[in-house]
């Protein structure tokens, strides 16, 4: 059966009315509000139709109807009017990134704030690994008394900044022979090209082992990708999780990263990815996951993702992801070379 145009206006008003209010439709509520000149007997036989295709639910005998899976998915592709944020609201995500940004972890921290509070549900990064990432620079800054700090640059941004307790005498031009040494091996490499035998540093080269395996195992700390969660506590404000059972499954599905990570996982020819609840590959049982490729100047760095119940706003969601994704590209690289 097709979906004829008075069945997709029932179906957007029994979407609508159900992410606004988390109540069942009656044939009786839907005919009063959105289509008065149908008959409540018109009405209650669209709505039967739609529930045999598979859109609509009855939760009980005597409830309304509310939204399927396949309901959400057909209005996200179909029926959702897709708009840009207001003025004011790309502004305020704007003031999230002012400043300097000197580390991808503020960044995306930054980013993770800014997501949830725009949306009022729980926002999630997923770093993409580091051997992907290429070094641009390495800085050494001495301490105190035999301790340097190691900062690694890369082209996402400042990576790691990590102190190393060395076990030789640091003499005067130590630091700029050592900097200058490990600029000429990392610089422009992934970690995959720089995981060298340790014979390249024998002879005349020793006495900078020390500090070469260092920065080897600060990057190595960061190749597996990295899950940033913001605004885990949001999703229970929702009626659909004051239910004890449900809540606390939400809880363990937010301590496990590596769900959390599969459920951001997308394919590659695709902008925007929609996971709705367990009928989809690495999706989250009662919820909704909205996830967009994370780039800053157009180099993709990771995932952003909104997870949230599955009567989520679809259209605040994407409009959300879509401002953040252009302000990034536009103008927090510039920022980082400042």
């Amino acid at each position: 059966m097709e979906i004829s145009e008075r069945k997709t206006k029932i179906l957007r008003a029994v979407v609508d009315e159900y992410v606004a209010g988390a109540h069942p439709l009656s044939s009786q509520e839907i005919r009063d509000k959105h289509l008065p000149d149908l008959s409540p007997a018109t009405v209650r036989s669209e709505l039967s139709a739609l529930e045999e295709m598979g859109y609509l639910v009855q939760p009980h005998t005597s409830a309304g109807r509310i939204p399927s899976t396949k309901a959400y998915k057909y209005y996200v592709d179909h029926l959702m009017t897709r708009r840009e944020l207001s003025i004011e609201d790309a502004e305020y995500i704007r003031g999230y990134f002012e400043g300097k940004i000197m580390q991808v972890e503020d960044l995306v921290r930054r980013t993770a704030k800014v997501v949830s509070d725009m949306t009022n549900y729980t926002s999630v990064i997923v770093l993409n690994d580091i051997e992907k990432v290429r070094i641009k620079q390495i800085k050494l800054v001495d301490l105190t008394d035999g301790e340097l700090l190691v900062v690694i640059v890369t082209d996402a941004g400042v990576i790691r900044d990590t102190t190393v307790n060395m076990d030789i005498d640091i003499g005067e031009g130590y630091i700029a022979t050592a900097t200058q040494l490990l600029n000429n091996i990392f610089t422009g490499h992934t970690l995959e090209e720089v995981e060298m035998p340790g014979s390249m540093i024998d002879g005349e080269l020793s006495s900078f082992r020390q500090l070469f395996d260092n920065v080897i195992d600060a990057l190595k700390r960061r190749t597996n990708s990295q899950v940033y969660l913001e605004g885990g506590s949001k999703i229970l404000d929702y009626p659909e999780y004051r239910d004890i059972d449900k809540a606390r499954n939400m809880i363990a599905t937010f301590d496990n990263r590596d769900e959390l990570a599969s459920a951001m996982s997308m394919a590659e020819d695709i902008g925007i990815s929609l996971k709705i609840d367990k009928d989809e590959r690495g999706g989250i049982e009662d919820c909704s996951v909205v996830t967009a490729r994370y780039s800053i100047g157009g180099k993709e760095i990771g995932k952003v993702g909104v997870i949230g119940p599955t009567r989520m706003n679809y259209d605040k969601v994407i409009s959300v992801l879509n401002c953040i994704n252009d302000i990034l590209n536009e103008g927090v690289e510039d920022e980082q070379k400042e």
